[in-house]
């Protein structure tokens, strides 16, 4: 494949058309981008494409339609399309695989998804070609010996073909290969010849190569692919992409196969989808994981009346180790946790990390007695089990809740509130103990069994254990007309110890407490600036978070609106900061929500922008004012190109749309003088200031 593949893009929305240019050309591809489907046709008819990205919704003529056209000109392996589905419905997704589409991604996707489909697929049309070139060489060359004297053409081409090749007999045995390709697993070419194919596969993946080649033979001339593991000489497993065609007549009954290495794309989405199911730090299955195979437990419950269990376990005094070992200790403590859970649980239990310190295991085909002694023994693996760190012993016990999940069972969700609520009735009870689900007792068990962070985090508001920090933003072109400056939430635990908000917003957000703590912010920054007559004079323009919760509560407009109504801040001097994935989830509601505000005098940022791959498709709808950068992009930017590319390309959309622009995560001065060069107009990070506390006594005067 080369590196510049040409790739056409068909989408009528035009920031989308630019987002997958900017995008893919910082990745090497040759991008054109056109509008409308009677464009495409005409274009390709006029220039060579590699691959066409194809949207389905189209005003004029719809992708279904360019796709029935395209087909008349061109085969799949020709000019191979991805179709960009709106969404995931499966009857359109069928519809275009059946007019011809190669594959398919749902708007909006992952970049590292879409590059590694768009590379099988290059990677795939090349196999076809050189198996094409190959089978009209055979036909139309004196038929070679087994290894032909140098200097013949096809010798010459066909030995130094970048992929293994194959020619195979009736009973799958080689009778010719290439240099390469022989070479490549391991062996010299005369080694293979009259081997069988099928020692060159793993053992468990025999039958799916038997299955296909028989296929192959069954329909002479058509084209079968499929990806399987391969074993070299020396043991190496790697994945290959197999294309094989049958040619048969009156002289000859052979299969032609060609093997190309795709292992780093394969397992790029295979790394991809296992990071997407799994908890980085212990290697367990995820929530999103458990809550997947949940969904599916609770419709067999239903459907087959089949009895099965979920239990939560949480590690008591967790903090204690953390707080007095340290971070590293407690990840390590975790770690171990994990593997005692794996090794006490039957071998078909599905065991998950849920939290910081909370795992769950899901019982399959289990009756609450068979349950009960599982949890019984993850409770006692982890009590057996002294975490010993830097020669000083520590004993860990755990909690476990219980839950039977029968017909009665409706949601993950609830199943999961459920257990829970056990889990922490268990913890009220002493401790290290194990509690099952009541539903008929739930008002006691919710008196004594409140979730551990919802608890936590209205005992902090109560206790006034919320503090603020401020974090500069620096302009690097033009004065910013006084200080800019992000305004940031820290939680002080019950030993007086600092929370970061990585570690409780989730848990605010899951208990719908997001919009209390939004609350306290705003009236606290609100006093606190109304007191500092001196901060406030000085002020240009203070940053304020507002999670999703509160954009979809009107109230919470009325809240804002009264408040500014109220204070002796001028509106102007507030910027409210919003999520991509916050705005973008009930785009009507975020729109009106801004829109209000703005009439006031307030700005927007939007915050982590650059995240999602259709960004830039909702860019143009919000009335932002700022455009942060995100910080995944600029942290390593002064050593990847690509996030470079990628920062300096979000930099001039925001500009060509209005927008100033700020920079995240600036840790260090070459970042800096990078991003300046770029024209980013703001920076913000380590490299200019750390959070600095604010004295909110001010506020309580």
């Amino acid at each position: 494949m080369s590196a510049a593949a040409a790739v056409l893009a068909v989408d009528d929305n035009a920031t989308i058309r630019k987002a997958i240019s900017m995008r893919l050309a910082a990745k090497g591809f040759e991008v054109v981008t056109v509008p409308d489907g009677d464009e495409a046709l005409a274009l390709i008819d006029q220039r060579p494409f590699d691959l066409m990205l194809l949207d389905l919704q189209m005003p004029r003529m719809r992708g279904e339609e360019v796709l029935r056209q395209l087909r008349l000109r061109y085969s799949a392996s020709q000019l191979p399309v991805i179709v960009l589905a709106a969404s995931g419905d499966k009857g359109d997704i069928y519809r275009a695989l059946e007019l011809g589409a190669n594959d398919y991604i749902v708007k909006p996707g992952d970049l590292p998804i879409l590059l590694a489909r768009i590379h099988t697929q290059l990677s795939l049309r090349d196999a076809v070609r050189q198996l094409h070139e190959q089978s009209v060489l055979l036909r139309d060359a004196p038929a070679p010996p087994p290894h032909s004297a140098p200097g013949i053409p096809f010798s010459l081409l066909h030995d130094h073909t970048p992929m293994a090749c194959f020619t195979l007999s009736a009973t799958s045995h080689i009778l010719h290969t290439n240099r390469f390709g022989a070479e490549y697993l391991g062996y010299t070419a005369d080694e293979l010849i009259r081997r069988s194919i099928l020692d060159l596969y793993l053992a468990d993946d025999r039958s799916l190569a038997l299955d296909n080649l028989a296929a192959a033979r069954d329909v002479p001339g058509r084209v079968h692919r499929w990806d399987i593991r391969h074993r070299k000489k020396n043991g190496d497993v790697l994945w290959m992409r197999n294309t094989a065609r049958a040619v048969r007549d009156a002289h000859h009954d052979l299969v032609l196969v060609t093997c190309a290495d795709i292992d780093d794309t394969y397992r790029l989405s295979e790394l991809l989808s296992f990071q997407g199911q799994h908890d980085e730090l212990t290697g367990l299955a995820n929530r999103k994981s458990l809550e997947g195979r949940l969904h599916q437990v609770i419709e067999s419950a239903h459907s087959e009346h089949s009895e099965h269990a979920l239990a939560i376990v949480d590690l008591d005094q967790f903090k204690l180790i953390n707080e007095a070992c340290g971070a590293e200790a407690g990840d390590e403590l975790l770690r171990r946790v994990a593997r005692l859970l794996k090794g006490a649980a039957r071998k078909r239990d599905i065991v998950a990390r849920i939290g910081g310190d909370e795992f769950a295991v899901l019982l399959e085909d289990c009756t609450l007695t068979a349950a009960l002694a599982t949890a019984e023994a993850l409770r006692a693996a982890i009590e057996r089990a002294v975490f010993t760190w830097h020669e000083r012993a520590h004993a860990v016990t755990a909690s476990v809740g219980i839950v039977p999940i029968n017909d009665l069972c409706d949601t993950p969700s609830n199943v999961l509130s459920m257990a829970d609520t056990a889990c922490y009735a268990a913890k009220d009870s002493g401790r290290n103990r194990i509690h099952t689900y009541e539903p008929d007792n739930v008002p006691v068990l919710q008196r004594h069994g409140e979730m551990r962070w919802a608890t936590r985090i209205q005992q902090a508001l109560h206790e006034q254990r919320f503090e603020l920090c401020r974090q500069r933003i620096e302009p690097l072109a033009a004065p910013a007309g006084g200080a800019h400056y992000e305004i940031l939430l820290r939680m002080r635990d019950e030993l007086g110890l600092v929370i970061m908000p990585g570690e409780f917003l989730p848990a605010a957000e899951r208990y719908n407490l997001s919009s209390r703590l939004d609350r306290w912010v705003i009236s606290n920054v609100f006093a606190w600036l109304g007191r500092a007559a001196d901060e406030l004079a000085t002020l240009g323009q203070c940053c304020i978070n507002l999670s999703g919760q509160s954009i979809g509560q009107a109230d919470m407009l009325d809240f804002i609106l009264d408040t500014l109504a109220a204070g002796a801040v001028p509106p102007h001097k507030i910027c409210f900061e919003i999520t991509e994935t916050a705005a973008i989830a009930d785009l009507v509601q975020a729109t009106r929500f801004m829109q209000r505000l703005k009439e006031r005098g307030c700005r927007f940022a939007l915050d982590d922008f650059g995240s999602g791959f259709s960004s830039l498709a909702y860019l143009k709808q919000l009335p932002i004012d700022y455009l942060k950068i995100d910080g995944a992009f600029v942290r390593d930017m002064a050593n990847d190109s690509i996030d470079f590319a990628m920062v300096r390309s979000i930099n001039d959309i925001g500009h060509l749309m209005g927008k100033l622009t700020v920079a995240e995560f600036v840790e260090n001065s070459q970042t800096v003088d990078l991003l300046r060069g770029v024209g980013v107009d703001f920076v913000q990070g380590y490299a200019l200031s750390r959070p600095e506390p604010i004295d909110l006594r001010l506020a309580l005067d």
